[in-house]
């Protein structure tokens, strides 16, 4: 049997706010628990509602995303926030993974797609799309943006970068277990080790300091 995924939105149109929840309803795994039209009105509500996922606007008068992502993360770590915006700049982009997001959507993308994504959150902590990852390693490519210590400057061992690799390709635990021929508990303990290391605020802050410091591999 499903898990059903609580899921809230904030934005701040009336017809996007519809036209998701029609989206959402069609998955027997969802359930819409609050819809928001400002990232104040969702803070008020979240601790009623208790999301396990948060699609939430940019552009939003009272309270707009970005602060509303911050203060989601400071008090309520556990939620999953899927940015969901037409901004499709690097910059956005990776201010948004930067402050905790755990995925970026653009409007218009293809309602299937959002159905993965919130799956993908919920089960890995972060999605990006192909549009995304090409905008976060086109950024990072930039030398300004690179860590200016090097790639002998991450601090990793040789395993953690290793694991750290892996979860960047969106391997479970089990299947970087299997890889490496460790246990589960082992790889855990890796990836509790690399947030604490790296100082990620997530899954997705590891992916975004493997690329600052050229240690995302893509096939």
């Amino acid at each position: 049997m499903s898990t059903i995924i609580r899921i809230a939105i904030a934005d701040d149109h009336q017809l996007v706010r519809s036209g998701m929840v029609m989206i959402l309803r069609e998955n027997p795994d969802f359930v819409v628990v609050q819809q928001a039209e400002n990232g104040r009105e969702l803070l008020d509500g979240i601790e009623q509602s208790k999301p396990n996922v948060v699609l939430l606007d940019l552009d939003m008068p009272v309270l707009g995303g970005a602060d509303t992502l911050v203060e989601i993360k400071k008090k309520h770590s556990h939620i999953r926030v899927l940015m969901l915006t037409m901004h499709d700049n690097e910059a956005f982009i990776l201010q948004m993974m930067e402050l905790g997001a755990n995925g970026y959507l653009i409007k218009n993308t293809d309602p299937k797609e959002v159905v993965k994504a919130i799956h993908k959150v919920v089960e890995d902590e972060f999605y990006f799309s192909e549009e995304v990852s090409k905008a976060m390693l086109h950024g990072m490519s930039n030398p300004d943006l690179k860590n200016s210590e090097g790639l002998d400057g991450h601090g990793l061992t040789e395993r953690e970068v290793e694991v750290l690799q892996l979860i960047c390709k969106e391997h479970t635990t089990t299947e970087i277990g299997e890889a490496l021929f460790l246990s589960p508990k082992t790889i855990e303990g890796y990836r509790k080790a690399l947030l604490i290391k790296t100082e990620a605020r997530n899954m997705a802050g590891l992916v975004l300091f493997a690329i600052k410091h050229g240690l995302y591999i893509e096939d």
